[in-house]
């Protein structure tokens, strides 16, 4: 009899998600295990298992033989209204905490700040959709409202991260996970920023060292600062709030794949390339304006040190180059973003489409990885190498 449960639950799981592309005729469905009940649409299956999203926005993957019990709930999964997820953040952390919201946001902060959090965050979504927009390519709005967390010390922000089973050092002050769909931060205005990823792997970047690793100074737009000035946001957690919540947008606009493999070039270049100040205002006009000033010192210093000749290849190929050289990587992983948005915008905004396509993302290997850049962008990578950094010479 259970294996009959079983085999029936695994037919359904594999049947739901076939027959559903579109998201909006997607069924509820309820998965009973041993540990407990799952409840949202099937977006992924596999031998032996299958992923929903659950109404919060939150990723599960469940084993199908751990399967008990299956059920169609609804005919058409809808994702929690933004008060459904106001009460459950309120209940979550209760005393000491309010929830402030914006068009995009619901954000969960210390008492007298969540507001102020949320029209932050939200500054983020608006360079995004501009900087995108006027260059062709269409930014939707997101499935799920965004969730941000701000944790009034380094102490109770650890201590969630423990529950999550995310290891955070003191010199962290944020992270996104894509599993779990949302930024946490928390308030401390004696710590380095820090940027803690992604893809539901644990990592930490080279951010954990230093926020800026040159020492420069950056000027944010005024409109930009009196915002940060009315939630008390310091420079680093002004940065880390900018660079977590692309990844997330990254990850709710179909910019990645929140279930398949992602190069990671391609997510911290994004998140570098608009965590610059300049992103904000520049609609058009000179590339150095929208530069992010440390990166490129930094990239240019890698390039006239210790860069490989003819280098493009290798970076795109694999994950290797953060592992070895993490600064380097950084650098790179944003002047090679930044150059092509800037030069190739279309093919770009194709290319991050292509990338975040399921089957491609199922399926991604190193040979595949350059296979598909030079697809989108050009077949002599040597050419596309040598380009780059001319422009980067040029960029002043």
């Amino acid at each position: 009899m259970l294996r009959r449960l079983l085999t029936i639950a695994a037919s359904a799981c594999l049947l739901l998600f076939s027959a559903t592309n579109v998201r909006a005729s997607q069924p509820l469905v309820e998965l009973e295990t041993r540990e407990g009940k799952f409840e949202g649409r099937v977006v992924d299956k596999g031998r032996g298992w299958c992923v929903l999203f659950d109404r919060y926005g939150q990723m599960h993957t469940v084993e199908t033989r751990d399967v008990r019990k299956f059920r169609k709930l609804s005919s058409n999964f809808a994702p929690f209204s933004f008060n459904q997820v106001r009460t459950k953040l309120l209940q979550d952390f209760g005393k000491g905490y309010e929830v402030g919201t914006s068009r995009h946001y619901v954000v969960c902060a210390p008492n007298g700040r969540g507001k102020a959090y949320a029209d932050i965050l939200e500054s983020t979504w608006r360079r995004m959709h501009m900087y995108f927009s006027v260059r062709g390519f269409d930014i939707p709005d997101p499935e799920f409202p965004l969730v941000a967390v701000v944790f009034r010390d380094y102490q109770s922000f650890a201590e969630h991260a423990r529950r999550e089973k995310a290891s955070v050092s003191p010199g962290i002050l944020g992270y996104y996970w894509s599993t779990h769909n949302q930024v946490l931060m928390y308030e401390d205005s004696r710590r380095t920023a820090a940027a803690f990823s992604h893809d539901g792997s644990s990592f930490v970047s080279y951010f954990e060292q230093t926020a800026n690793p040159w020492g420069f100074a950056f000027d944010d737009p005024a409109s930009f600062d009196q915002l940060a000035a009315s939630a008390g946001v310091n420079g680093d957690l002004k940065e880390t709030m900018i660079h977590e919540a692309t990844h997330q947008l990254g990850y709710n606009l179909g910019l990645h794949n929140r279930v398949g493999r992602n190069p990671r070039w391609m997510v911290e270049g994004l998140a570098t390339v608009f965590e610059a100040p300049g992103m904000e205002s520049q609609r058009g006009g000179q590339s150095i304006k929208r530069a992010n000033a440390g990166w490129l010192y930094g990239f240019r210093k890698f390039a006239e040190t210790n860069r490989p000749k003819y280098y493009l290849e290798e970076f795109i190929r694999s994950d290797r180059p953060f592992e070895t050289n993490m600064s380097n990587a950084y650098a790179q992983a944003w002047a090679l973003s930044f150059w092509l948005i800037e030069t190739r915008p279309r093919e770009y905004g194709q290319f991050l489409r292509r990338m975040a396509d399921d089957e491609v993302a199922r399926t991604l290997t190193p040979d595949r990885r350059v296979e598909i850049f030079k697809e989108s962008f050009g077949q002599e990578l040597h050419m596309l190498d040598v380009e780059m950094l001319r422009y980067f010479d040029g960029l002043n």
